[in-house]
């Protein structure tokens, strides 16, 4: 499975599509590529992209909390 699918079979939950106001049309459109439209968006595309970098899982925690500006 693709990168964009991977990000796109995740935010095609109903609830999850509901709670970040992603309608059908813009997650037709969505890919693991900047610009993001959502922080929501960039975390995945991020633990989706570096997974697949084999980057390990703290690694991926670190990026995301610096990008982010976490504690």
């Amino acid at each position: 499975m693709e990168r964009n699918d991977i990000l796109r079979e995740i935010l095609s939950d109903p609830e999850i599509m509901d709670k970040y106001s992603i309608t059908d049309e813009k997650l037709t459109e969505l890919t693991t590529n900047p610009p993001y439209h959502s922080n929501i968006v960039e975390v995945l595309s991020t633990i989706i992209n570096e997974n697949d970098n084999h980057l390990s899982s703290s690694m991926i925690y670190k990026k995301i909390k610096k990008t982010h500006n976490i504690g």
